[in-house]
């Protein structure tokens, strides 16, 4: 009898391990995203392909409404991490808080103009003086991205005319204006739909490309009480990544199920053209020029108080050793 207890009890204790284990293997992780976004597919595609389960976390994904929101969720506890513009991390180091960013998600400066005049802009911007171009209000995205460009290449006479953000096609088409400047799937949308020409690309400019545009962020006691789970997020966005560019029908057939009411062929069109801008990373490691682009634009647009800075700085504020270990890891993979 002593024996066979002796056999149970070392059987319930394996079953208690390997239950022990597999817990261990499956940390539950809050992702807070600013939007639902194709500017966030690298994330749909960790969660769809089984990238961030294989890496050992389980991964509920929100929606913050906005930048600040989302930020705010892993400020206040209720998210470990967030999408959406890394600038509120500094913002926040500049207002005596905390937090880092530890992968890139939207590597590229991923807004384009279009109009109805299909002539090439990419290396003729002087064609757009005396026109009227389609922005967000300031200080939003759309109105940062052109101020700074019209300033940086000395334009003259450009009018910008602001609209709330998803009606730039109508505003083209009601000739409210002549371009319109947005980022995907509206941009596919204007040229498939509405027979728009999408004229330049902002990633195209190598003064603007890579560009620190959308990165996933949390706080450094998440990673130092959480360093295994830590790490599998970023890994699981690393493959993520990877995986947009070798199976890009894959990523197209995830794309439509989490934006269900865009037609199928202008989610293609707006995957391939965000591939082709090279805006989903090829690595999540943020770079120092990333950085700087992006910081450039945020003191422009005057969402941080000064760059660089001790507060602003890209060693101050980006968690390189996630996404360089997340690089090891799947390069050992191939």
């Amino acid at each position: 009898m002593k024996q066979i207890a002796l056999v149970r009890g070392i059987t319930l204790a394996l079953a208690l391990g390997v239950a022990g284990q597999a817990l261990a293997e499956d940390t539950p992780v809050r992702i807070n995203q600013a939007f639902q976004s194709l500017l966030y597919l690298p994330l749909y595609v960790a969660q769809e392909q089984g990238f961030f389960k294989q890496q050992g976390v389980a991964v509920k994904i929100s929606t913050g409404g906005g930048g600040a929101q989302s930020w705010a969720a892993v400020i206040g506890g209720s998210a470990d991490f967030s999408i959406q513009d890394p600038v509120f991390v500094p913002k926040s180091h500049e207002n005596g808080g905390g937090g880092v960013v530890v992968a890139g998600v939207q590597n590229g400066p991923t807004v384009f103009i279009f109009g109805k005049d299909a002539t090439p802009l990419q290396n003729n911007l002087k064609f757009l003086s005396g026109k009227r171009v389609v922005t967000s209000p300031q200080p939003d995205t759309t109105w940062a991205f052109m101020s700074y460009l019209i300033k940086q290449q000395q334009l003259k006479d450009v009018k910008l005319v602001h609209v709330a953000i998803g009606n730039e096609t109508p505003a083209v088409m009601a000739d409210r204006a002549d371009y319109a400047l947005a980022v995907e799937p509206q941009t596919s949308v204007a040229e498939k739909q509405n027979g728009l020409h999408v004229v330049y690309s902002f990633s195209a400019n190598q003064d603007w490309f890579p560009f620190a545009f959308s990165s996933l962020t949390t706080t450094q006691d998440y990673i130092s009480k959480n360093p295994k789970a830590a790490q599998g997020v970023v890994t699981a966005f690393e493959q993520a990544s990877r995986f947009i560019y070798k199976n890009v029908d894959r990523s197209v057939e995830i794309a439509s199920k989490y934006f269900p009411n865009v037609p199928k062929d202008i989610v293609r069109s707006a995957v391939q053209r965000e591939i082709e801008a090279k805006g989903y990373p090829e690595n999540v490691l943020i770079s120092k020029k990333a950085w700087d682009n992006n910081m450039n634009i945020s003191l422009y647009a005057k969402n941080i108080k000064a760059y660089p800075s001790d507060a602003t700085s890209y060693e101050n504020n980006v968690n390189t050793a996630l996404a360089t270990k997340a690089k090891e890891v799947v390069d050992a993979e191939k």
